[in-house]
Order: structure tokens, then sequence, then C-alpha cells
């Protein structure tokens, strides 16, 4: 875990199904970074929400 990290709620839509998933990183963009990498480019990132 890096320095700075928050956690962040990502709600993506892959193939019809939506799902909520939650990720550590440092603010929003690299949230989006990372979900892109673990998912592939194919999803669409609905929305990013800082987790309190």
């Amino acid at each position: 875990m890096r320095c700075g990290t928050k956690r962040f709620e990502i709600t993506v839509e892959k193939d019809n199904r939506i799902a909520t998933q939650e990720i550590c990183a440092r603010d929003q963009i690299d949230a989006r970074k990372i979900c892109r990498r673990m998912f592939g480019d194919d999803e669409v990132v609905i929305s990013v929400r800082r987790k309190k």
C-alpha cells in the first residue's frame, strides 16, 4: 500500500452487468487507471466515489 491512499468505490458496466468494486488509490484518476489495468479497457466506468 502506498503513502496517502484512500478507498474508492467504483461502479462499472461490463457485458451489460453493473458491478461495484472497492479499490485503494491516491486519487480518482489513479483509481480509474487501476480499474482499467485489473479488468481491461472494454468496461465502462460509471462512477468513482471516495468511501468514508
